[in-house]
């Protein structure tokens, strides 16, 4: 029982971050702004998540530093594509590079330290099994409380508010939205800036739950959460239910990794416990990718999706 409690634990940390991700992506490309910044905004968000704890030993202010660091990315990405017109994908790569650099250049200004931040005052639970302490642990994550009212609320949203129904026009139709007198960059800009504030917050998951920034720990999530949004059909029910398939592929990565026991015979006869590992490890990219290819033909995206 205890090692059920731990893998499922597991499934639901490893899930928060890339379901966070892709519900922001969703709001990005409902508005018809492709949005391959999302990496970008889970690392800025691990990072503010781990600067706000370090500072004040709290996980909520944590989780609220990461969301205004990422809508401060978000407003950054949404300058460039929806008022500048740049291309959203070079714009995208470049918001991801800011992220990269940045996090490093201030963890060494901040914690002389290019590669991780010194741990996070938050405390462990203690005087129970191994199952129950990690149940108490993610219980502790603001993630874990907010991302089903996020979900929600966007379900909600975007389905019957004006807000969503505008956000909606603009990505399917926007010389439409223009005629009814609707702003259509300004629309799209406060889209792009929640969407990427609640994909922060999947950064400050990440943070939380390891209990220190690592550098580059986004480690592909955001474009895992991207692949998620695609498979959703850009609806943030079915982004949250592919990015909880892909948190179960990486929860089942991490417990064959960390256990050479689970590790099959048959596998140890043919590749080495190394390679086995490596191959494990690619087993959420590989079978995303796989199911991508299988349904992007069935897909439709946003009409205005650019």
């Amino acid at each position: 029982m205890s090692g059920l409690l731990v893998f499922l634990s597991q499934v639901v940390s490893a899930a928060l971050p890339v379901a966070l991700a892709a519900l922001g992506g969703v709001w990005s490309e409902r508005a018809g702004v492709a949005t391959i910044a999302l990496e970008g905004y889970v690392l800025a968000g691990a990072f503010g998540a781990a600067v706000a704890a370090l500072a004040t030993g709290s996980a909520w202010v944590a989780a609220m530093a990461a969301m205004a660091l990422g809508a401060l990315l978000g407003w950054l990405f949404a300058t460039a594509t929806v008022r500048l017109r740049a291309n959203a994908i070079v714009a995208g790569v470049a918001v991801n590079l800011l992220a990269a650099a940045g996090t490093r250049v201030a963890l060494k200004v901040l914690y002389d330290s290019a590669s991780n931040s010194p741990p996070l005052p938050l405390g462990a639970s203690s005087g129970a099994s191994v199952g129950i302490a990690a149940l108490r642990e993610l219980a502790a994550s603001p993630a874990l409380w907010m991302a089903p009212l996020l979900g929600l609320a966007s379900h909600v949203a975007l389905a019957r508010s004006v807000f969503g129904l505008r956000v909606t026009a603009c990505g399917e139709n926007p010389s439409a939205a223009r005629s009814l007198g609707v702003s259509v960059e300004r629309v799209r800009t406060q889209a792009l800036v929640l969407g990427a504030a609640i994909a922060a917050l999947g950064g400050a998951q990440l943070t939380l739950h390891q209990r220190e920034f690592v550098a580059y720990m986004s480690g592909g999530r955001g474009f895992l959460a991207l692949a998620a949004v695609i498979l959703g059909r850009w609806t943030p029910r079915g982004a949250i239910v592919w990015a909880v398939a892909i948190g179960a592929l990486s929860a089942l990565e991490t417990t064959l990794a960390g256990d050479d026991t689970m590790v099959p015979r048959a596998a140890l006869a043919l590749l080495s416990p190394a390679a086995f590992r490596a191959l494990v490890q690619a087993l959420p990219f590989g079978l995303t990718l796989l199911a991508v290819m299988g349904r992007l033909g069935r897909a439709r995206p946003p009409a205005a999706l650019s």
